[in-house]
């Protein structure tokens, strides 16, 4: 009788710790979906972020070349008034031509004096304008100079930033896979312990409920870019990707729309700023739809509430529903 209150005690404790294992792992179970929500978004960003530096290289540099050429014509019209102001002035120093001195004292008559200053004259316009030309033609080709140097520079500032994006950018991934792996890690541990009838936990990472596939539109480039959307489902992201092996949302959005003729820039920023507006209401099959602020994600409307894109790392190309937040507008491609 004596060791019935111990044993009491001993049940009470053991039941009493059941509940809060329980809040434990709900609470860890939270701490890790929400690191895994944080780093999809930061992941998301900063790919646009990437992309968007991307195109202000390829933008740097075609305007390099630009300059470049400019440089070289105008390096060869300088190279050009040169060799013609050599050979005029060796010309005029051959012929001896008059100054106005030697024009006044070497003058036989009044005539004669009048003729030579003619002479003179014309000489010294026709040598002036040479010298313009030439001035003019330097400069040009010191401002094309100029401004190439700075476009280097502006080149060489843009490449060092998309450098730096990719290494932020590489670092949350691998921060990214590490959750994963721990989540993974967790959901195995769980399953072992799990009985045979215990029901299996939701996944961390969420999965994308079973949307049907609506009918595509019946003509026109936004059919073409829907198909060609709809033949990408499945495929895997990857920050950076156009396809066709993998995508990220840009990415697959303007992979669709060049199947229909339509060239968009791998950026969803870009994308929404280089597209028609429309309104949630007029939303067609084929409209990209926009989310974040700033934005960072883009998917292709195909109706029904329902938009096809790649959604962010670790989850593939797909269907999802537009519902989501963040949504900030549409644009129409093509018009």
């Amino acid at each position: 009788m004596r060791r019935r209150p111990g044993a009491v005690i001993s049940l009470l404790l053991v039941a009493s710790l059941v509940p809060a294992t329980r809040v434990d792992a709900a609470v860890s179970r939270a701490n890790l979906q929400s690191e895994v929500d944080s780093l999809t978004t930061q992941i998301s960003t900063l790919d646009e972020d990437y992309n968007d530096a991307r195109i202000k290289l390829a933008a740097a540099e075609r305007q390099m070349r630009e300059l470049g050429i400019a440089k070289e014509e105008a390096d060869r019209e300088l190279e050009t008034l040169r060799r013609t102001a050599s050979q005029r002035a060796a010309a005029s120093y051959r012929m001896g031509v008059p100054n106005m001195i030697l024009a006044l004292f070497g003058a036989e008559s009044f005539t004669d004096f009048s003729r030579r200053m003619g002479v003179s004259t014309r000489v010294g316009d026709w040598e002036s304008g040479i010298v313009t030309e030439l001035e003019i033609a330097n400069n040009r080709s010191q401002e094309t100079e100029e401004q190439l140097r700075a476009e280097r520079d502006r080149a060489k500032a843009l490449s060092n930033s998309i450098a730096s994006k990719r290494s932020s950018l590489q670092e949350r991934v691998n921060q990214h896979e590490a959750v994963m792996a721990r989540v993974a890690a967790e959901e195995r541990a769980r399953a072992a312990r799990a009985t045979s009838s215990a029901r299996p936990p939701a996944p961390l990472l969420r999965q994308d409920p079973k949307i049907p596939t609506p009918p595509l539109p019946g003509s026109g480039n936004a059919r073409a870019a829907i198909a060609a959307g709809y033949s990408k489902i499945g495929t895997p992201y990857q920050w950076g990707g156009s396809g066709p092996g993998t995508f990220d949302c840009s990415g697959f959005t303007s992979y669709a729309w060049r199947a229909a003729g339509v060239n968009l820039p791998h950026s969803s920023r870009a994308q929404y700023a280089t597209t028609k507006r429309v309104s949630r209401d007029d939303l067609q099959p084929g409209d990209l739809v926009f989310f974040g602020s700033p934005i960072h994600h883009v998917g292709m409307y195909i109706g029904g509430g329902n938009m096809l894109d790649a959604s962010t790392y670790g989850r593939p190309v797909a269907v999802r529903s537009i519902n989501r937040r963040g949504y900030v507008g549409a644009g129409r491609p093509g018009v």
